[in-house]
């Protein structure tokens, strides 16, 4: 895969990213609960898309345990199969894997799982650049 079209895939993750996000935050700072699994995941995408890795066990947790943000359309997996894929978190693989392709899932699995196949090392946050500096 050339670095332009692995670039094509991040950009893809991420506008799906910034589109799903807003559904998951509260309408009002007075309905926020910090304990709620979906401000947790919320969180953690958000730290995702600035190359956080500290959410990485938030993103998990939608994988391992059955009910933490859980919704019937079954978004979280995307989020969450999305954002693994921007830290470049390759020992996801087989959680992304396991996801039922439906609903947004049909697109965001085989893009988290593109995305990972083509990292092999940590994805640069939004903005900076991938080569070191003896290349610049």
């Amino acid at each position: 895969m050339t670095p332009e079209e692995k670039q094509r895939l991040i950009e893809r993750a991420r506008a799906i990213l910034l589109e799903q996000v807003p559904h998951w935050e509260p309408a009002t700072p007075e309905e926020s609960d910090p304990s709620s699994g979906y401000e947790q995941l919320a969180a953690a995408v958000r730290g995702a898309l600035a190359g956080e890795r500290g959410g990485v066990p938030t993103l998990h947790r939608v994988f391992d345990e059955r009910f933490f943000a859980a919704t019937n359309s079954h978004h979280e997996y995307a989020l969450a199969a999305l954002s693994l894929a921007l830290l470049g978190d390759r020992a996801s693989i087989q959680r992304i894997r396991a996801v039922s392709a439906i609903n947004l899932n049909r697109e965001a699995k085989p893009l988290a799982l593109a995305i990972l196949d083509a990292t092999e090392e940590p994805l640069p946050a939004h903005g900076e650049s991938n080569s070191s500096p003896e290349e610049a």
